[in-house]
C-alpha cells in the first residue's frame, strides 16, 4: 500500500511520514526532495526561476512515477499538492490511501510554519506571529476542501519530540487497522 500524505506546509508530512515508514520498513518518499533531485535546484530556487506552475508539474510527473514503482511506500506530498487536479488523479491511479495531516493545535503549526519559512517561498517574508496565522488561515480556507478529499484524517499537532513522534505513529497505524489498512 501506498500512503500519501497530504496536509498544510508543516503539519507533519516529513517528520511523520519518515518516521512511519522506518516502522512499517517500506521506503520515505518526499516530493519536495523528489523535485528538487529532478530540477537540480531547490524548491525556493525553482519557485524563483521557474515559477509555481512549473514546479507543480514536477511535482505532478514525480507523483506519477512514483505509481508505476510497484511498491509499498510512505510519501510526504506538498501542502499544494491535492489542490491540483493532475496531482490528485496521479495519486489516485498510484493506488494511493490519502490521509491528511491536520493539526488541531493552532499554536504549534504556527510556530513550526515561523521556524521553517525561510526554507518555504510562499511564507518566506512573514515576520510576526499573528501575521502567519492570517495567512495560513486564508490558504488552508482554499485548500480545504481538496484536503478534505483524503481516506483519513489524522491529528499531526504532537511531533516535537521522540516520544510525541513514537505516539503519533501508534495512533496513526491504529487509524489504518481501523480503517482496514
Amino acid at each position: 500500500m501506498r500512503i500519501f500524505l497530504i496536509g498544510f506546509m508543516c503539519s507533519g508530512k516529513s517528520t511523520l511520514g519518515h518516521a512511519l515508514a522506518k516502522r512499517l520498513s517500506v521506503p520515505f518518499y518526499d516530493l519536495d526532495a523528489l523535485v528538487e533531485a529532478k530540477a537540480g535546484m531547490s524548491v525556493s530556487q525553482i519557485f524563483s526561476t521557474l515559477g509555481e506552475d512549473a514546479f507543480r508539474a514536477l511535482e505532478a510527473e514525480a507523483i506519477a512515477s512514483l505509481a508505476t514503482c510497484g511498491e509499498d511506500a510512505v510519501v510526504a506530498c506538498g501542502g499544494g499538492t491535492p489542490c491540483r487536479p493532475e496531482a490528485w488523479q496521479a495519486i489516485e491511479a498510484a493506488g494511493g490511501y490519502t490521509v491528511w495531516l491536520k493539526p488541531e493545535d493552532d499554536t504549534r503549526l504556527i510556530s513550526r510554519l515561523l521556524e521553517g519559512r525561510a526554507s518555504r517561498p510562499l511564507i518566506a517574508g512573514i515576520e510576526s506571529a499573528d501575521e502567519m496565522r492570517r495567512l495560513a488561515r486564508r490558504m488552508l480556507r482554499d485548500r480545504e476542501a481538496h484536503y478534505a478529499k483524503a481516506d483519513a484524517v489524522f491529528d499531526s499537532s504532537y511531533l516535537e519530540n521522540e516520544e510525541e513522534i513514537e505516539a503519533s505513529i501508534d495512533k496513526f497505524i491504529n487509524l489504518l487497522r481501523q480503517n482496514g489498512k
